[in-house]
């Protein structure tokens, strides 16, 4: 059996007949329905009424990093990246801008238009901290290139294309000569200081939301008082959180309030680099199977969006890597772990043997594009409309996210805060013993339960119902309520 086949087994959802009253059970584990569901209730006032958001906006707060201006890798079979980003259904990229001539730079022009056809739109980071000496003049640079490159193709309209702007990328880390800069805050002020006033002095950029810089993973309380107050020079908080082989859930509430004291009056935070990494390389950080990945992914999106958060997957493509599977001896010597953080794998070992032809889209590329073909619903905005719902059970870890669609119909989000798989060496996944909930809904609505994880098609319905019962384990579930 597969790795993924157990997780399977893990998280699947049958659906089981309900044979009276307003129950039906969405379960994994069969048991006689009337005996899993507490009481019915007797009237919609019994029902709390939940807020939703809409759900387009989900897909909106997903974030893909790319590098179509790094030339001498796999992200120079440009055409090849713009199809993936199109197939994916992803909103946003992001990328430092590459000015001047360059076959990198070329490269990005090229990418960039092509994805303007699409509605797919740039967060667009400006210049690196070593430009701290020149801020002012680099910045000029970066925007002029932007307005007279860019503007043509967009009818002076930049905001079609540039989602955001970004600013330096973890500017408390070895930026500097492989170094950390010693003054690395008062330049990181600097340099944030000169995009803001840049970007808000052009009748062109003005209206374009400016994140703040950066900082690593590992920051800590301390650095982040050394930075200090942003929220005059930024729209938006910035932050980066790799999960290190747990659950998403875990850190998000932490690494936002040690970035507080940085963005103390924002309303919405990019958190421009996450993921999860699955090289099989053991000394260099905890990485997790691909399958496990995947299961992560789609719950953090969900988790980041629950506190106005962009989800920012590292990145679209692994580079090649030839390692040696003789021991992990072997492994940790000649793996690369920065070379699997992608969404798509490389099956050879060359960047000129590693054409498109030959990429492996992983587990967590379906899983995020089936979630982002779920809840896609473009169109002018709206004010969604709360439903009377309620979900009991044993639900001390469990997460929920109720969205909406301009057609009426309400999908709400269900996950856990659990582990699914150990860590390499091991890497293997692990059994989530399921439990049960009770969604209950007024007026009765019919209902489709999806695992994005697993399949885009649902994997149960039933007909109009007040009452459903769900087994809900290691992945996230969504339920459509019509």
């Amino acid at each position: 059996m597969h790795r993924r086949d157990l997780l399977l087994v893990a998280s699947s959802v049958v659906l089981s007949a309900c044979t009276g009253g307003d129950r039906a059970q969405l379960g994994g584990r069969p048991t006689r329905a009337e005996s899993t569901v507490p009481g019915a209730f007797d009237s919609a006032t019994q029902l709390p009424l939940v807020a939703a958001r809409r759900a387009d906006d989900l897909c909106g707060a997903y974030l893909l990093n790319t590098k179509t201006f790094y030339e001498p890798t796999v992200y120079g079979y440009t055409a090849a990246v713009v199809g993936l980003l199109q197939e994916l259904g992803v909103r946003t990229v992001r990328e430092r801008v590459a000015t001047g001539e360059s076959p990198g730079a070329r490269q990005q022009r090229y990418a960039m238009n092509e994805l303007l056809s699409t509605g797919v739109r740039w967060h667009a980071t400006v210049a690196t901290l070593e430009d701290w000496p020149d801020a002012a003049g680099v910045t000029a640079e970066v925007m002029n290139f932007l307005s007279t490159v860019y503007g043509p193709p967009t009818g002076g309209n930049l905001s079609a294309l540039l989602h955001s702007f970004g600013g330096c990328n973890e500017v408390d880390g070895p930026v500097v000569d492989d170094r950390r800069d010693p003054q690395w805050a008062p330049h990181a002020r600097i340099m944030q200081a000169a995009l803001w006033q840049r970007a808000k002095a052009s009748p062109f950029t003005r209206s374009i939301p400016v994140a703040g810089p950066s900082l690593r993973t590992d920051v800590t309380v301390d650095r982040a008082a050394e930075l200090g107050d942003l929220s005059a020079i930024c729209d938006w908080g910035n932050v980066h959180l790799y999960n290190r082989g747990t659950s998403p859930t875990r850190g998000i509430d932490r690494q936002l309030e040690i970035m507080r004291s940085c963005y103390p009056d924002v309303g919405r935070w990019v958190v421009s680099e996450t993921g999860y990494n699955d090289s099989p390389q053991t000394d260099a950080g905890r990485t997790v199977p691909e399958e496990a990945a995947a299961t992560y992914a789609v719950r953090g999106i969900c988790d980041y969006f629950l506190r106005d958060a962009i989800y920012g997957r590292f990145e679209l493509l692994d580079d090649p890597d030839r390692i040696d599977f003789t021991s992990q001896t072997r492994i940790d010597a000649t793996a690369q772990r920065q070379a699997h953080f992608g969404l798509v794998a490389m099956t050879e070992d060359s960047v000129s043997t590693a054409g498109p032809d030959t990429w492996r889209k992983k587990p967590e590329f379906y899983a995020t594009q089936q979630l982002l073909a779920l809840l896609s619903d473009r169109g002018d905005p709206f004010v969604p409309d709360g439903l009377r719902l309620e979900v009991v059970g044993d639900n001390r870890d469990v997460q929920q996210l109720l969205l909406q669609k301009r057609d009426g119909r309400h999908y709400l989000a269900l996950w856990r805060d659990v582990e699914v798989a150990t860590t390499y060496p091991e890497g293997a996944l692990i059994d989530v013993r399921p439990v049960r909930l009770t969604v209950r809904v007024s007026p009765r609505r019919p209902v489709a339960v999806y695992a994005p994880a697993q399949r885009a098609a649902p994997i149960a319905t039933t007909s109009a119902t007040g009452a459903a019962v769900v087994d809900l384990a290691g992945d996230l579930l969504i339920l459509e309520i019509g």
